[in-house]
Parts: structure tokens; C-alpha cells; sequence
């Protein structure tokens, strides 16, 4: 199982409402950020996993779905979810709200599968809990998470004693932190617009 390449895991419950709802589905350059996730995490995992709340909403799109077993207990709840129903070895996490995420980075998390229990770059002040790499043997600890009642995917971080990515290596990889660029509000989503278009990274889309 260890030598097995990471599944994709793209987080996309979250109602979205501080952008209006159906985050999943706003576009940016024309695309979806569903689309574009799923895009990025497709040119490093074999296989990708849609964790949402909205299960019809996603089924055009051609990967496995999964309905949260836990709903509305968030990210770790999807990552529990994830390992209990596939024989995934471990999971490249990325959250859907993350649109300008770059592929050098995915692949650098999923090299983390096989050396260490879970990796999760350091962003400008504190380690990314929803851009990194879990493995199974991750699995036990969520479960204690979450029986006692926390929701938040930081925790896990400490209670598997994560391996954090250095600041320097991360920047080498993505110098303008575009990565982290997180849309949650509608002037989110305008500066990812605003940042892409400067930078063509869509261009070619």
C-alpha cells in the first residue's frame, strides 16, 4: 500500500456563505473553482475524491463522490469520510476555495507519501492544514479528534506530529504565496481575478 501513489482529496462542503453560496461553482477566468482544483490535483494524483455536501450538485463531474458520514463537522469529519470509504493509501487535501494553488507545491506534498506521516507547508504565519498530505495511518487520530468533539483540521496536524515544510522551501516552489490565496468573500475572488489575469495563468484554459 505504501508504495502506492496518494489519491487527490478535494474538500468542497462548506456552504460558501460568506461568498453567497455555492462556492464550488463561482467562477474565475470562466472556470469553476471546482474545475480549476480539480484540474491542479489532477497532474499529481491518480485518483481524486469530491468530499461535499451537495452530492447531486457535483454529478457531472467524473470522480468518486462522498457525502460526509458526519455532516457538519467539517474538514476533518471529510477526511475520516475519505480513508473509511477507499482503499486510498494517503491523500493530497487541498480545499476547493484555493484557485490559484500551484502544481509544484501538490507535487511536493505528495512526495511526502512513504517518508512521513502527514506534510503541511508553512504559510505566511502558521502551517496549511487544508493544502497537504495525510497518510491512513493518520486515520486512528482523526477518530479521537473527533470523538471528542473537534472539527478543525489544524488539531490533527499536532496529533499526528506533522512534518511542517519549511517557509523557504515553500517560497522556492510558489514565491508569491499564490497558493494561499483563499476566497472566501467576493473581493477574494476579484483579486484571484485580478492576480490570474496579471499572471496568464489561465491563458491557455
Amino acid at each position: 500500500m505504501e508504495s502506492e501513489e496518494p489519491w487527490g482529496l478535494l474538500l468542497a462542503g462548506g456552504p460558501g456563505s460568506r461568498l453567497g453560496g455555492g462556492k464550488p461553482f463561482r467562477k474565475l477566468a470562466g472556470r469553476r473553482l471546482i474545475d480549476l482544483a480539480l484540474a491542479a490535483l489532477g497532474q499529481v494524483c491518480p485518483r481524486i475524491i469530491i468530499s461535499t455536501n451537495d452530492v447531486l450538485a457535483c454529478a457531472d463531474l467524473p470522480h468518486a463522490i462522498l457525502a460526509d458520514r458526519w455532516p457538519g463537522r467539517g474538514p476533518l469529519a471529510a477526511l475520516a469520510t475519505a480513508f473509511l470509504d477507499s482503499p486510498a493509501p494517503g491523500f493530497v487535501v487541498m480545499a476547493v476555495d484555493l484557485p490559484l494553488v500551484r502544481v509544484e507545491l501538490l507535487r511536493a506534498l505528495a512526495r511526502g507519501h512513504g517518508r512521513c506521516k502527514a506534510l503541511a507547508p508553512m504559510g505566511s504565519r502558521w502551517p496549511e492544514p487544508l493544502l497537504a498530505y495525510y497518510s491512513r495511518s493518520c486515520l486512528p487520530a482523526v477518530m479521537r479528534l473527533l470523538q471528542r468533539g473537534e472539527g478543525r483540521v489544524r488539531a490533527l496536524l499536532g496529533a499526528t506530529g506533522a512534518t511542517i515544510m519549511p517557509r523557504a522551501e515553500v517560497q522556492a516552489l510558489d514565491p508569491e504565496g499564490l497558493s494561499f490565496l483563499n476566497v472566501n468573500y467576493p473581493e477574494d475572488l476579484e483579486r484571484a481575478s485580478l492576480e490570474a489575469g496579471l499572471r496568464g495563468l489561465f491563458d491557455t484554459a
